[in-house]
């Protein structure tokens, strides 16, 4: 071909003949970001269309857990109560200990500790410290996020190694956390790795809020076989406890509940049935206690996944993460339609 030949178009491609049946190509699981006023969200979503949005700058909070256009956690008072007054919601991470102290000092690990007053300590109705130390503003840094066809995920870390937050738990740390949803629901992985020779007590839960959902009929919450735990009216543990067997109860409007408790080695899971849907929070690894509770003013039940008992750091109650043995602690919250749930329990049967 000389130099100065012209080279001509190709001829355009004839169009594709119409197919008789459309097939639709099935969604893909997604990452995404997304905002909710201030606050910047991590949204990830499966492909049988299970979205969950986690709100790194709020405690990494899940705020919202969806099923097509269903809700499945409790808002209560919204992303901008708990970073401003830690009123936890939604699905919160309740770190390095959680619920209730019995004073404003513990000793643990060997480590007397005396709590100032700080900023990221919240109280109680008795002026007790509670639910851990506030990890809200640039605590947490996202790692990586991702997707497949059917999974999506976000890896994310959070250091505690400053000041302010060793003067309230000395114990230099990092936190892993790995949430994945998929077709087996949401998965969260969490991992305490001791960043010095000192070793870290674990006492840390997850909380998650859901809708009684009185308007749906019969809603009920389902309790495995477990030891139940007392506690005084400060909800600290007196030493007392029981065993008790699985049980359903109905729930109804302006009902108080409230049980702490160990689980036992097989049954691991709390359900929440209503005429529409079950939802199951399940500890699958590293968390041994778990506690249910709801007041006559709340509209939402608050199930929560435990590594220890409440006011664990007081009595010496703990696992320890130490140096090369990180403490690794799972849970999966899963949710189903009423009709699915009722097939796959008779199929168990």
């Amino acid at each position: 071909m000389s130099a100065s030949a012209v080279l001509e178009p190709p001829e355009p491609p004839l169009p594709a003949r119409p197919s008789a049946i459309a097939i639709a190509a099935a969604p893909s699981a997604s990452s995404t970001r997304a905002a909710d006023g201030d606050f910047e969200l991590v949204c990830l979503r499966s492909r049988d269309g299970l979205e969950a949005r986690f709100a790194p700058s709020v405690g990494m909070t899940c705020c919202s857990l969806r099923r097509g256009e269903a809700e499945l956690l409790g808002a209560r008072h919204g992303l901008a109560a708990y970073a401003s007054n830690g009123v936890s919601m939604g699905l919160s991470l309740m770190h390095p200990w959680t619920d209730h102290l019995s004073g404003w000092s513990y000793t643990a690990a060997g480590t007397r500790v005396r709590l100032p007053v700080s900023p990221l300590l919240h109280t109680d109705s008795s002026g007790l410290p509670v639910n851990g130390v506030q990890s809200n503003g640039r605590a947490w840094t996202v790692e990586r996020s991702g997707a497949d066809e059917a999974n999506a995920w976000m890896e994310a870390t959070l250091a505690f190694t400053s000041p302010r937050q060793l003067a309230l738990f000395p114990f230099p740390h990092r936190l892993h956390l790995r949430a994945e949803v998929g077709p087996d629901g949401l998965r969260i992985v969490t991992t305490v790795e001791a960043t010095t020779e000192q070793p870290v007590p674990i006492a840390f839960g997850y909380r998650v809020f859901v809708c009684r959902d009185a308007s749906a009929g019969t809603a009920a919450l389902v309790l495995p076989a477990r030891r139940a735990i007392a506690t005084d009216a400060r909800l600290i543990p007196t030493g007392v406890s029981e065993k008790r067997a699985e049980e359903t109860r109905l729930l109804r409007d302006g009902e108080r509940i409230g049980e702490v408790f160990a689980l036992g080695p097989k049954d691991r899971t709390i359900k929440v049935l209503t005429t529409e849907r079950q939802l199951a929070l399940e500890a699958l690894e590293g968390f041994p206690f778990a506690q249910v509770r709801g007041t006559p003013d709340e509209s939402e039940l608050m199930l929560e996944a435990m590594t220890a008992e409440p006011d664990a750091l007081s009595h010496e109650a703990f696992a320890l993460a130490t140096p090369g043995r990180p403490y690794r602690a799972e849970l999966r919250i899963t949710a189903e339609e009423a009709a699915a749930a009722r097939v796959r329990g008779r199929r168990a049967a």
